[in-house]
């Protein structure tokens, strides 16, 4: 991570940039500094974070497309162009997940001092990327500190290394180095309701400060939006309580473990963060073994992605069928369409999904 970058305003929203005048202005008015307007995100879960605290105050825009996740799309230069004009811009500080937007926010500090940019990260523990895919938070508590760690602070190492690392490193590893540097952190935080709500918290804190005349407005949004958030934690919660296995594979990048060290269980996944990564015949046979050993009847895939390598798992293994899931990290038209946003996604895709998965129906 990059502290350098964060002013901490009030102890909880990572701030820079100047007062938004009172007023983060509208397309329709053109109010705010130097005719700044509405909120800028930089991927479709942040802008729905952002929606449910602004309400009605103003307009919030997201650069990715629908049917395109964030991680891998590509925008044009016209994003930062739209960035720099608008009074907010909403973006997650860390290497490798959207380098433009780090491009975006260096430049808004440096070039744009009226614009306020807000690392919707403040707060939140990320999980570090090691060997195997093993994720751990430790080295970096006092940096993301999340306040439900307590509650949930056992780690889950993945149990199915590859024994052909060497001969996949060079495919993989160096391919997608530009895509983690620095890192070496899982950035899907937003797959656990609690660490989401967290992020809510501060995009609600942030633009409170920076728009006083419309923080009441922000903060009581804010408290509505992470009320709904919590019950979807204790929804996921209750229904995957009681189920009969433990492990789920998931045939696509790994997007899921923060759910999963929420709610206990593992995932398994032949593929790494990277949403561009493509598995061997190993670690597709390794899956297909830990499939079989675990009884596993599902196989789940990411409805942004393919289902080509779920297919071929239930076709080699004992399971019976392949279903779609959401990282949430994009959105579709025929969900805009039918009002879905973050909740929606998690409730009525992945809950039903993971619930099959884990069978706790």
């Amino acid at each position: 991570m990059n502290p350098t970058r964060r002013q901490v305003l009030g102890g909880t929203a990572a701030v820079v940039g100047g007062s938004l005048a009172g007023c983060l202005g509208s397309p329709d008015t053109g109010n705010g500094p130097e005719g700044g307007e509405g909120v800028f995100t930089s991927f479709f879960t942040l802008a729905d974070f952002a929606r449910h605290v602004v309400g009605d105050v103003t307009e919030v825009q997201n650069p990715i497309p629908p049917g395109e996740m964030g991680h891998q799309y590509e925008v044009g230069s016209q994003a930062q162009v739209d960035a720099a004009r608008s009074a907010a811009f909403v973006y997650l500080d860390i290497p490798g997940f959207q380098n433009w937007a780090l491009d975006s926010a260096e430049n808004l500090e440096a070039n744009h001092e009226s614009v306020t940019v807000v690392d919707a990260l403040a707060d939140v523990e990320l999980r570090e990327i090691g060997a195997g895919h093993e994720h751990s938070g430790e080295d970096h508590e006092d940096e993301h500190t999340d306040e439900h760690t307590d509650e949930h602070d056992g780690e889950h190492e993945d149990e199915h290394t590859d024994d052909h690392d060497d001969e996949h490193e060079d495919e993989h590893t160096d391919e997608h180095e530009d895509e983690h540097v620095g890192g070496d952190f899982d950035p899907h935080y937003w797959t656990d309701p609690v660490r989401s709500a967290t992020s809510v918290r501060t995009i609600g804190e942030a633009l409170a400060q920076a728009d006083p005349d419309n923080a009441e407005t922000y903060r009581s949004n804010t408290d509505a939006y992470v009320g709904e958030l919590e019950t979807l934690d204790e929804t996921f919660e209750s229904e995957l309580s009681e189920r009969a296995i433990d492990t789920v594979v998931v045939a696509g990048h790994d997007s899921y473990q923060y759910l999963a060290e929420r709610y206990g269980f593992e995932v398994h996944s032949p593929v790494g963060v990277s949403p561009n990564a493509e598995p061997g015949s190993a670690e597709i046979s390794d899956t297909i073994d830990v499939v079989d050993d675990n009884g596993i009847d599902v196989i789940l895939y990411d409805t942004f992605s393919s289902p080509r390598l779920a297919e071929t798992i239930v076709s080699e293994s004992n399971a019976e069928e392949a279903v779609a899931i959401s990282s949430a990290e994009g959105t579709k038209g025929e969900w805009l369409d039918d009002g879905w946003g973050y909740v929606e996604q998690m409730k009525e895709l992945n809950l039903p999904a993971f619930k099959a998965a884990l069978k706790a129906e």
